[in-house]
């Protein structure tokens, strides 16, 4: 048995969920994918993974080993990469993001880079909750926002503005603030991924000044956020990566030119034997020219 191939399939099938989603990845039966799991168990001499008809979960040993077995493996990625005189990527990149940002730009800037590198396969985990990256197997994950201190490498791609919008329909019906402060007259829409939701920071001649805002549409997400903005039943304040061509086609108009909110960052965080991968540094490298294009 080949210990390095046996590696690659345990690895893999506690990533995919499956054998039979690890023996895809991989290019071979889910069968194989077994022999090779139970032939590195016996060789430990330990079970690695806990199997029913019904689910399959990672035991003590397995969870211990799993980190030095994606160690191993992103080593021996880069020492390979060293010698392939080829120049080409290859292999499987896993990446987090938040859920209608990886829609459009992620997803866009994915598809980008399979496309100049065919050996690669971007495989694409969505959720507005941050993802573990070690337990998930996630090469990188796309974050918006500051980040807590942790053991996580971050690298920023670019940021994204806090614009203050409404739909026309609605300044029609309640007047168009002219100072934030007026804020607190107004419908708002509020987005509970701020740190507070119910007061909106804004830069007014040097200071910080923190509106608070009200209204009876409350959500954890941007776009849900921006559904009734659109229908013109109250304002939002809303990072300019959601925005689309709302502005440009006037659905919606911007408030308080040259008044400015918060800048949050665009970052990519990963665990550091990721990035010792050749196809992941290339991967964040992209997604920075992408989003600064």
């Amino acid at each position: 048995m080949d210990r390095i191939d046996a590696m690659r399939s345990f690895v893999a099938v506690v990533e995919t969920g499956s054998f039979a989603a690890a023996g895809q990845r991989l290019g071979i039966s889910n069968k194989l994918v077994s022999k090779r799991v139970a032939g590195l168990e016996n060789l430990l001499g330990m079970t690695l993974l806990h199997r029913t008809t019904r689910s399959m979960s990672l035991s003590h040993e397995g969870e211990k080993y799993l980190e030095g077995a994606r160690r191993v493996l992103a080593e021996l990625e880069q020492l390979e990469a060293e010698f392939d005189t080829s120049g080409g990527l290859k292999g499987v990149i896993r990446v987090a993001a938040p859920l209608t940002y990886g829609d459009t730009a992620v997803a866009v800037a994915a598809t980008r880079f399979v496309e100049k590198h065919p050996s690669v396969t971007v495989e694409l985990d969505l959720s507005d909750h941050y993802a573990d990256l070690a337990k998930g197997g996630f090469d990188i994950a796309i974050r918006i926002g500051n980040l807590d201190d942790s053991s996580l490498i971050v690298r920023k791609l670019g940021e994204t503005h806090m614009k203050v919008v409404a739909a026309p329909a609605y300044l029609a019906e309640h007047g168009t603030p002219s100072h934030p402060a007026e804020l607190s007259e107004h419908i708002c829409i509020r987005d509970a991924n701020n740190p507070d939701p119910n007061r909106w920071p804004f830069q007014v001649e040097g200071q910080t000044i923190h509106v608070p805002v009200s209204g009876p549409f409350l959500a954890n997400s941007p776009p849900a956020c921006l559904v009734p903005t659109r229908a013109g039943r109250g304002i939002f304040i809303c990072p300019d990566v959601f925005l689309g061509d709302d502005l440009e086609t006037g659905r919606l108009v911007e408030l308080f030119f040259g008044i400015h909110s918060r800048t949050l960052p665009i970052q990519s965080v990963h665990l550091p034997s990721a990035f010792r991968k050749p196809r992941v540094k290339a991967f964040v490298e992209f997604m920075k020219a992408e989003i600064r294009a």
